[in-house]
């Protein structure tokens, strides 16, 4: 009798779980989740298609010369590679100054945009070059602005904000409740339910972010596969416990992902030890993944890879149970 108790209970857990996947997955947020997706992915191409180019550096007018130096005749043609270093032409002032002109990026020359010997303006496009894109490039200029700072909050939030407050709005939720299932199992299963559909698009993001670079992306996906998983993790308790607490959660977790996640984690001090992306950030920071990422602000101060992880985990398991709490004691309507 009790194991067919048992057996009952989870089964009816199970629906829930089943239950809240579907209209979790068949939801506007998917649709906005999507689309939010498909821009990313069209940034990432502008950026790995898009040209690096060589300026005149110089006020007014000047010279421009093909050659590598004054005291040579050699010069670059389009197709041939030049690392950062490389001089790729030099101008010549008025006033006869010389100034050789560096790539400043590793690539091919994909254009020479003036003839030799013609005058040039300030800041005039002289040499179009395609740099080649790597893996510490992805993640600096893409993977942690737009999908660390932006993406992963922002799909989190979708799903998890929903997920009871959704309920509440249709009201639906008097009627769950009122089963004979504990309301701690309900949320535990609607929490399994939102955090296993947010990892799945997460890390569809992040696959379909990395792995359109090529095999430079596959490095950086498997570094910072645990990271997401991690992050996503802690968001989903914390969105979730929002949408236990008000019926209106996705405008908190908005103001929260907003205002805190956003702007306080680009602050120095203490402040922003209160957010999830500082932990994150700081794992990824540290030199254990070798990634080559540092902060852009000097003070900025993170902490271990590991301490990260612990705070991460504990944030996690806290966010929860104080979840389960509340929706166990909080009178619905």
């Amino acid at each position: 009798m009790k194991k067919n108790l048992q057996f009952s209970l989870f089964a009816s857990c199970f629906q829930v779980f089943g239950l809240t996947l579907r209209r979790q997955f068949f939801s506007r947020q998917t649709i906005v989740i999507t689309v939010l997706l498909g821009l990313s992915l069209v940034i990432t191409m502008v950026w790995l298609a898009s040209d690096s180019y060589v300026r005149a550096p110089m006020r007014g007018a000047t010279t421009y010369y093909r050659a590598l130096s004054p005291e040579t005749n050699e010069y670059y043609v389009v197709g041939d590679r030049v690392e950062a270093e490389s001089v790729v032409c030099f101008v010549q002032g008025r006033r006869g100054g010389k100034r050789e002109i560096k790539a400043r990026v590793s690539g091919v020359i994909s254009e020479i945009k003036i003839e030799n010997d013609f005058k040039v303006e300030r800041r005039e496009t002289l040499v179009r070059i395609q740099p080649d894109r790597t893996g510490l490039q992805l993640a600096s200029k893409i993977l942690q602005p737009l999908f660390m700072g932006f993406l992963l909050p922002i799909i989190s939030l979708g799903y998890a904000s929903a997920a009871i407050s959704g309920e509440r709005t249709s009201q639906t939720l008097v009627y769950l409740i009122s089963t004979s299932i504990p309301r701690s199992l309900i949320y535990f299963s609607m929490y399994l339910a939102v955090l296993l559909l947010t990892l799945a698009v997460v890390l569809s993001c992040l696959a379909s972010l990395c792995l359109i670079m090529g095999t430079g992306g596959f490095d950086v996906c498997y570094k910072y596969t645990p990271v997401v998983l991690l992050s996503t993790t802690c968001y989903v308790g914390l969105f979730l416990l929002f949408s236990a607490l008000v019926r209106r959660a996705t405008f908190l977790a908005l103001a929260y992902a907003l205002m805190v996640e956003i702007l306080t984690a680009n602050m120095p001090g203490v402040v922003k030890s209160i957010t999830v992306s500082f932990y994150a950030n700081s794992w990824l920071y540290d030199k254990s993944l070798s990634l080559g990422l540092e902060p852009n602000i000097p003070a900025y101060d993170p902490v271990m890879a590991g301490s990260s992880q612990v705070v991460l985990v504990l944030a996690s398991i806290v966010f929860l149970v104080l979840g389960m709490w509340i929706f166990s004691r909080k009178e619905y309507d």
